[in-house]
């Protein structure tokens, strides 16, 4: 019977990798308000969004059992990399609550160097109903919420670099 049972969590997660994200791009007469939150980084320091009020947030909700999460953390580094000097920051909230030392190993594995943060009591998850992951808000830097995205991305396309551009240039 675990066998079946195993098989089956395995065809699941499969399945929901292969998924297309799908951008769910909000009415931009409407742009709520980016909730606030205030959790710990990797480094036990205390982190608020309100920290990052003018910039550009991409705020991504992971775990690091998840494949669709893993499968967009390289190109969500590419992302980081090319425009953290114009003034994006990304965000990543892990979901974990197995312990740090495994967001700690999915880490290093895959070279992140965004600030990530940690959220196994569900605070931010909460505030953001967040009810799969992952799942990903981009915030402008007024502090609204102007994209939302469910499931993998690839954070390094064309399309993505443009939107980028055009909120950093507000």
């Amino acid at each position: 019977m675990p066998k079946v049972r195993y098989f089956l969590l395995y065809l699941l997660l499969s399945l929901a990798s292969a998924l297309p994200a799908q951008a769910k791009s909000l009415d931009p007469a409407e742009k709520p308000p980016a909730p606030g939150f205030r959790l710990k980084n990797l480094q036990g320091e205390h982190v608020s969004l309100s920290d990052y009020h003018g910039k550009v947030v991409l705020l991504n909700f992971w775990a690091t059992w998840c494949a669709p999460c893993r499968k967009e953390m390289p190109s969500m580094e590419k992302l980081w990399q090319t425009y953290r000097k114009q003034g994006l920051v990304i965000l990543a909230v892990s979901t974990d609550n197995g312990g740090e030392s495994r967001i700690r190993n999915f880490v290093g594995r895959l070279n992140l160097t965004f600030p990530i943060l940690l959220d196994a009591a569900s605070l931010a998850s909460d505030r953001y109903q967040v009810s799969g992951i992952p799942v990903s808000f981009l915030i402008d830097r007024q502090g609204r919420i102007v994209d939302r995205v469910l499931g993998s991305k690839e954070w390094a396309s064309e399309s993505v670099f443009q939107q980028m551009e055009g909120l950093l240039r507000q």
